[in-house]
């Protein structure tokens, strides 16, 4: 049986979900990586001296 991965609404839902899902959590890694840059190394002159 050859199906379409898009075949149905439920499919393409999951799809966009998921695509939707990693862009999160990629920006949230972003942010972590940001914080830490602020609270860690500048603090610590790494930046400025």
């Amino acid at each position: 049986m050859n199906r379409v991965a898009f075949d149905n609404d439920l499919l393409a839902a999951c799809e966009r979900t998921h695509g939707v899902t990693a862009l999160l959590a990629i920006l949230l890694f972003i942010a972590i990586g940001c914080g830490w840059f602020l609270c860690v190394a500048v603090p610590a002159g790494a930046v400025w001296k």
